[in-house]
């Protein structure tokens, strides 16, 4: 007798997970619904998390990368959005208000909120061997404290969620205020000397 597997479990909700660590509060955070929880990057200023917007199929094209081949540019067909969170916690109190008197007192506290502040972001197009990660970055200058690390566990995480073992990106980014193609080679990307302009890397 055949045995059916079973689908899949449905990616968790970013607002779900952030709720889950912040004891039930409730989470604000803009498109509540469309936001997937990729990874919960750990860090020792707090965590951050790593959403993605549902993948979605985009037009088979030749030429959709400059430089890149139709053979390549041709597999591009996935597209996903992802943003890096930062979560800030809001207490939210209860008060009386007396308004004969002016004055209110506190009675209590209600449901915390947690604000997601976007933090970074990236897009990626990808297929089943090649992926381009098209742009990476912090909304908030890297050369501040920890802010190339930080770009780097965000820059990895994207790469494992992509699952493909070829991929290409532009050793250009104005957002990063140092020396970049050194940042992409510390991640492990080199010149594609088949392909002017374009850096690559294996996995």
């Amino acid at each position: 007798m055949e045995r059916k597997s079973s689908p899949p479990p449905l990616p968790e909700k970013l607002v779900e997970a952030v709720a889950r660590d912040y004891a039930r509060a409730e989470v604000r955070v803009s498109f509540p619904d469309n936001w997937q929880l990729v990874q919960t990057l750990r860090q020792s200023s707090g965590p951050r998390y790593l959403a993605g917007f549902p993948p979605s199929q985009e037009p088979i094209r030749n030429d959709h990368f400059s430089g890149l081949p139709p053979e390549i540019n041709r597999c591009l067909t996935t597209y996903r959005l992802y943003k890096l969170f930062e979560p800030r916690p809001t207490p939210v109190f209860e008060v009386a208000w007396n308004s004969y008197l002016g004055e209110g007192r506190l009675i209590g506290a209600g449901r915390p909120q947690v604000h997601l502040y976007p933090r970074g972001q990236a897009q990626i197009w990808r297929g089943e061997i090649y992926g381009v990660l098209w742009d990476c970055y912090l909304t908030e200058q890297v050369e501040q404290p920890h802010g190339p690390e930080e770009l780097a566990q965000f820059w990895q995480a994207v790469e494992e969620d992509m699952a493909v073992s070829t991929i290409f990106t532009l050793p250009l980014e104005p957002a990063f205020g140092g020396d970049y193609p050194e940042f992409l080679r510390q991640l492990g990307y080199a010149p594609t000397l088949a392909y002017a302009g374009w850096w690559s890397k294996q996995r």
